[in-house]
């Protein structure tokens, strides 16, 4: 079967392309229709822009873009038993209306409660959950999330699911607002001279227990290690100084680092194992399980931040917005299927 793909073939030339697909499945596979594909501002943005070096083992153009996908099972091998015909599953698979993978890939269920919309971003918002969880969060504790894109306003909101205290700091006031409507107690901009006293107010009088980093200048990489507590933690999701030359004051400097105890750690990953909860907990399957879940109940509503349902052949226009550091691209999702 004849299907439609994005290949990115240098930099800042996406095109859509078609391709073709075995019109018979091996026992074991399963064919999915792609009905939404999340755009990632992130690596998916440094891909488009050309720079992709960044994320280790990036392949060279011609190359695929996106790993955000959530579609419906339209066929199944005969010997495959977990899924079936009409059932929805998520996978971190590019940005393409059908593809065949594997029963044992990594396909996760999206429950009936939960659009595929909303769907598309659970990986984005498992980076924020790999994050709380290397930094040992626990329930109660004060959060600050510093740069509201995709994954910092999904962080924010996932936060409050989890019993955090939460902030959010923005460089627009559009994102500041959107991190309320997630459950953040304010959105505060990074450029307040006051942003430290009005995040104590929020707290408390504390500051932040841990903060999640997903910006990457070397301004907000120094605001996050003065707004951590004595003790507290920098979860870093963003790439610190990306794309600018190195700060005059050191990034390892002991005031704070030492004088304040921190833990920096370079987070966002969940083990790719597959393995019984007897042996992991939580590994990346789990995960976005656990986030679907909070979406099935309601406890976790990410459809404020989808801004832009693009139709997928018109899917350059948001790789463009976001170039163009557009403030009012907060999420961008690419429809498939028109049903949807």
């Amino acid at each position: 079967m004849d299907i439609r793909r994005a290949v990115l073939h240098g930099k800042c030339d996406l095109r859509m392309e078609t391709a073709t697909l075995p019109d018979v499945l091996e026992p074991s596979e399963i064919l999915v229709r792609t009905e939404v594909s999340a755009l990632s501002t992130g690596t998916d943005l440094g891909n488009y822009l050309g720079d992709s070096t960044y994320v280790p083992g990036a392949p060279n153009y011609p190359r695929w873009v996106g790993y955000s996908n959530a579609g419906r099972v339209l066929a199944v091998g005969s010997a495959v038993r977990t899924l079936k015909p009409g059932d929805r599953v998520f996978a971190p698979r590019p940005h393409q209306s059908h593809y065949i993978a594997k029963e044992t890939d990594l396909l996760v269920r999206i429950p009936e409660a939960v659009s595929s919309a909303q769907a598309s971003l659970i990986y984005l918002t498992c980076l924020g959950l790999a994050a709380l969880r290397q930094a040992h969060y626990e329930t109660g504790e004060n959060i600050v999330v510093i740069g509201l894109g995709v994954i910092g306003l999904a962080t924010v909101g996932l936060a409050k699911a989890m019993g955090a205290s939460v902030v959010g700091v923005a460089n627009s006031p559009i994102r500041a607002r959107v991190a309320v409507e997630l459950g953040a107690s304010a959105g505060v901009l990074s450029d307040d001279p006051a942003i430290a006293s009005a995040i104590r107010r929020e707290f408390n009088g504390l500051d932040a227990d841990i903060v999640v980093l997903t910006s990457n200048p070397w301004s907000t990489y120094f605001l996050a290690l003065d707004l951590a507590r004595y003790g507290g933690r920098v979860s870093i999701l963003g790439f610190p100084g990306r794309g600018q030359a190195m700060p005059e004051r050191n990034p390892l400097d002991p005031n704070p680092l030492y004088s304040k105890q921190l833990t920096l750690l370079g987070a966002g990953a969940s083990p790719k194992v597959e393995c019984g909860a007897g042996d992991l907990r939580f590994n990346l399957r789990r995960n976005l399980e656990y986030i679907l879940a909070l979406m099935a109940t309601n406890r976790l509503d990410i459809e404020p931040l989808i801004s832009h349902r693009i139709p997928s052949e018109h899917m350059v226009d948001a790789y463009e917005l976001a170039r163009q550091r557009s403030k009012d691209l907060v999420a961008a999702v690419f429809v498939w299927d028109r049903a949807e």
